[in-house]
């Protein structure tokens, strides 16, 4: 009997991989997942391990930690499989984390339900499907703040384990890890002087492992970049963020105070309203007490920062679904439901993200770069053209973002291109142009350029939002436009 229960219960726990399945489906989106796979591709290109580059020039947004990982995945499975790979390799080790922490110091059916919890939380889910550099950063995190407590109530050399999760932390988004981290261990030793004494062996030996795996990219990046890495990515892009630099994600006033109020609530339900009461019931301390603590120094930590975006609380997700879990086999909540709720998060994530995939008109556009790359030669240039418009930045949470180009499309097209608002840059290419456009668009039709003509290139029967042409030495016959209909065009 007790080993139907524990196969079940195991059963179950398989069920949290079905929502995070499917991301093969559709293509990538912009902002930031096309970016880090525009960067990925232009790096396997050049075979660069030390500098990202995005579109000829380095870019310093973020470390390299999701570049490394990317960069083997896409060259092996291709643009579909690939570039999301890493962020559901990573997001399923961070289930298996927390299944593994739960059993050790909660139960078998907390870490089931612990399983379920992440695994059916549209947040985690989301962002698990998606190129980011969070799931990576979730991971070490997890894995940080889960071992630093078996090196309290148990062997110390746990720690040597939390240090080196917190140099890929590093490597994943920066310091910001180690600023999670140092609150989140004083306030346990604060709350326990009786712990104190088992919190202070091992940090030598475990800083000189953190420094040994940052320094696999930080030595060799400033050695290459110098003060650009400094500037780009150690001032605007850690310090400046947080202190708000970065205002198109930046939210103030009463709006920032509940940000992630509302993310979570609309972000893990139903098991978000379940945390109220998951807070209050206290059954194992000190170590609810240290999970409390690890939600609440990042939810106060983000919540104060400049910057804000949805994804920034996913590494309080795994100390809340601990809380919840343990909360919920106390109420004797049925697992079932647990399960059919996994099951239909697995059929609201395919359709959500396929229908905003469709509807962004982003397949439109990785149709037209597919195609490019498939037609143009190596000495032929393309050009994005009109699509980055400049616009007052709105901000986050406000009715319309910036306008960009789409970053998304150098991974189909597999090459630099010129991405400008003026036209001039355009004409003034040499040789054939094949260029990207939205509808609408401030084109030259009748003069583009001295002895070139626009030609149409008609990618697919209904194009909604962009248009593809060729600029090219002008025909015998002065025709200025003409249509070509790809052979074999849907």
């Amino acid at each position: 009997m007790a080993s139907t229960e524990k196969q079940s219960r195991f059963s179950l726990a398989w069920l949290s991989i079905l929502p995070l399945l499917g991301w093969w489906l559709y293509g990538l989106f912009d902002l930031d997942e096309g970016y880090y796979a525009a960067v990925v591709a232009e790096m396997n290109r050049r075979g660069e391990w030390i500098t990202p580059y995005f579109n000829g020039k380095p870019w310093f947004e973020k470390p390299i930690l999701l570049y490394w990982a990317a960069k083997p995945c896409i060259a092996l499975f291709g643009e579909m499989i690939g570039p999301r790979l890493p962020s559901i390799l990573a997001t399923l080790a961070t289930y298996a984390l927390v299944g593994w922490f739960a059993r050790r110091h909660l139960g078998q059916r907390q870490a089931t339900r612990a399983i379920l919890v992440m695994g059916s939380s549209l947040i985690v889910v989301g962002a698990g499907r998606m190129m980011l550099t969070d799931p990576l950063l979730v991971l070490a995190l997890t894995a940080a703040f889960t071992t630093y407590w078996e090196s309290i109530v148990g062997d110390w050399r746990w720690r040597w384990v939390t240090a080196v999760s917190l140099g890929f932390g590093i490597l994943a988004k920066g310091p910001v890890c180690v600023l999670l981290f140092v609150p989140i261990a004083g306030v346990t030793a604060w709350k326990f002087p009786e712990l104190r004494p088992r919190m202070t062996r091992g940090w030598t030996i475990g800083t000189l492992f953190l420094l040994a795996i940052v320094a696999t990219w930080y030595i060799p990046a400033y050695l290459v970049n110098g003060h650009t890495f400094v500037q780009q990515f150690l001032i605007e892009q850690n310090f400046g963020r947080f202190t708000g630099g970065d205002a198109a994600h930046t939210v103030t006033g009463i709006g920032g105070l509940l940000f992630y109020v509302i993310i979570l609530a609309v972000g893990m339900p139903p098991w978000s309203f379940r945390i109220p009461d998951a807070w209050r019931f206290s059954r194992k301390e000190p170590l609810a007490f240290y999970l409390k603590t690890w939600a609440l120094v990042i939810f106060v930590f983000f919540t104060i920062s400049g910057a804000k975006l949805v994804h920034y609380i996913l590494p309080a997700c795994p100390a809340l679904a601990l809380l919840i879990a343990d909360e919920l086999e106390f109420s004797n909540y049925s697992m079932r439901k647990m399960a059919i709720w996994t099951v239909m998060v697995s059929v609201i994530a395919n359709a959500v993200f396929i229908a905003w995939y469709r509807a962004s008109g982003q397949w439109e556009m990785h149709q037209i770069a597919r195609y490019v790359r498939d037609h143009a030669s190596s000495n032929d240039v393309v050009a994005e053209y009109g699509i980055g418009k400049e616009s007052k930045d709105k901000g986050t949470m406000k009715p319309h973002l910036k306008q960009t180009s789409e970053p998304s499309a150098l991974l189909y097209l597999n090459r630099t291109v010129i991405d400008t608002d003026h036209w001039s840059e355009v004409a003034s290419a040499p040789g054939r142009v094949w260029l990207i456009t939205l509808i609408g668009a401030d084109v030259p039709y009748e003069r583009p350029a001295p002895g070139k003509v626009l030609v149409s290139v008609k990618v697919m029967p209904n194009m909604n939002r962009y248009q593809l042409f060729r600029l090219e030495p002008d025909s015998p016959n002065g025709l200025r436009i003409k249509v070509q209909v790809p052979t074999g065009s849907r």
